[in-house]
């Protein structure tokens, strides 16, 4: 889904009738449950893309979203502040299966309950984590998208009998 209208005009004209709500949902497969945290003094309940219902935590967040770099990489620099054992233990439990990474989806929403993200959800991948007494700082993460091999698909002669000798 492509940005919003509505969505454009907060970005572009900052109204102070209406404002846009940034959050993050942390999810894996050793996680109890999926994370859902914004970055407002306020708990929301929001729509996700789904149309499941999802409550975000009020819990501080600084996030530097990806830019294209001639190398492919698209990194989302991530800071969450004041954050308690109640998601540090889920992130360092996450530490016993490094072959999954921790996924990280960023969506926007304007400050209306119930309503559904105003942009396109942004899934990265967490690839490195720091955790210390202040805060934790993570690189969120694309694949090599200038590396992938196109077009994505094996030519086998099963699929493509013209194949054969």
């Amino acid at each position: 889904m492509p940005i919003s209208a509505a969505l454009k005009e907060v970005y572009a004209s900052a109204p102070t009738t209406q404002r846009f709500i940034e959050t993050l949902a942390l999810s894996h497969s050793l996680f109890s449950q999926t994370y859902y945290i914004t970055n407002d003094n306020q708990n929301w309940t929001f729509l996700l893309e789904t149309g499941a219902t999802a409550t975000f935590i009020a819990m501080p967040f600084k996030i530097v979203l990806p830019t294209s770099d001639g190398k492919g990489n698209q990194d989302l620099g991530l800071t969450l502040a004041n954050i308690g054992r109640d998601l540090i233990d889920p992130l360092e439990l996450a530490q016993a299966k490094p072959s999954e990474p921790v996924r990280c989806v960023r969506r926007v929403y304007l400050d209306t309950p119930s309503t559904t993200p105003a942009d396109s959800p942004l899934t990265l991948l967490i690839s490195a984590a720091n955790v210390t007494k202040e805060a934790v700082s993570a690189t969120a993460t694309r694949m090599d998208v200038l590396n992938r091999a196109f077009p994505n698909n094996f030519y086998k002669t099963s699929d493509f009998p013209g194949l054969r000798r």
